[in-house]
C-alpha cells in the first residue's frame, strides 16, 4: 500500500489493486483505494468514459466472486459502481443477482445486495407494487426450493407488510392463507427446521387483528398436534 500512502492515483495503481484483489478480496483497504482511484481520474470526469470504466470494473468483479461470494466488500463495492454508473441496467442486475444466489442460495450479503438493486427498481417504477408483488413471488420460488432458506424468509418479512397494505380485507385474508399453507408445508417438510417456525411467530405477532391472530394460532396448534402424532420426538413442535 505504499501507493495509496503517496497519494498515487493512477491507472497503473489501479492495475496493482485489481491484481491484489484477485488474490484476496477481503483486503477492504484495498478496495477503499481503488474507488478513490477512479474517482480521482481525470477521465472520471466524462459520463460516456466513466460508464466504460465501470461496466469494466463490473466485468471484473463478476470474474472474482465466484473465488468468494460471501465477500461484504466485494459486494460493498459492487453496489458503489453500480451507483456510480451514468446509465445503470438495474433489472439486467436484478437477473444477474438471481443467477450469483443459484450458486449460494442462503448467502445474506447476497440478498442484501439483491434488496439494494430491487429498491432502485422500486423507485424508478411507475407501478411500485408490481415490483413488490415480484419480488414475493421470487421468495416463495426460493423456499419451495429449499424451506431451511433463512434469507429468503427474512426477505418475505420484509415484503409481506407491503403485499398486505396493496389488498382489500378479502385480499389480506387470502395472502395470509397463502402464508399458512407456505408455512405448513415447510414445517411438514422439515419439522426441525426452525425458520418456518421462526417466521410463523412473526407472523402471528403482526395481526393487528385479533380475528386473524387466533385464526393463525388455532392452525399452528393443530399442525404441531399433527406433527406429534407423526413424530413424538420432533424438538420444534415441542
Amino acid at each position: 500500500m505504499d501507493l495509496k500512502a503517496t497519494s498515487v492515483f493512477t491507472n497503473d495503481a489501479l492495475d496493482a489493486t485489481k491484481r491484489l484483489l484477485e488474490q484476496n478480496t477481503e483486503l477492504h483497504t484495498v478496495w477503499n483505494y481503488r474507488r478513490t482511484i477512479f474517482t480521482s481520474l481525470d477521465e472520471w470526469q466524462c459520463q460516456d468514459t466513466r460508464q466504460e470504466m465501470l461496466d469494466g470494473e463490473l466485468k471484473f468483479l463478476l470474474g472474482i466472486i465466484t473465488k468468494n461470494i460471501k465477500s461484504y466488500w466485494m459486494w460493498n463495492h459492487r453496489m458503489w459502481a453500480l451507483s456510480s454508473l451514468p446509465r445503470p441496467e438495474w433489472q439486467r442486475e436484478l437477473g444477474l443477482v438471481a443467477k450469483l444466489l443459484a450458486l449460494d442460495a442462503r448467502n445474506y450479503h447476497g440478498w442484501d445486495y439483491r434488496r439494494f438493486v430491487v429498491a432502485q427498481l422500486k423507485d424508478a417504477a411507475t407501478d411500485k407494487h408490481e415490483v413488490d408483488t415480484q419480488e414475493f413471488a421470487f421468495t416463495t420460488e426460493q423456499i419451495n426450493h429449499d424451506c431451511a432458506n433463512h434469507s429468503a424468509w427474512h426477505n418475505r418479512s420484509k415484503l409481506l407488510p407491503e403485499i398486505l397494505a396493496q389488498r382489500d380485507e378479502d385480499g389480506q385474508l387470502e395472502v395470509l392463507q397463502t402464508e399458512n399453507d407456505l408455512i405448513l408445508n415447510a414445517i411438514y417438510t422439515d419439522p426441525d427446521d426452525q425458520n418456518a417456525w421462526l417466521y410463523y411467530d412473526w407472523l402471528l405477532d403482526i395481526q393487528k387483528s385479533d380475528e386473524d391472530r387466533c385464526r393463525l394460532l388455532r392452525n399452528k396448534i393443530a399442525a404441531i398436534r399433527e406433527l406429534l402424532e407423526l413424530e413424538e420426538d420432533s424438538k420444534r413442535p415441542l
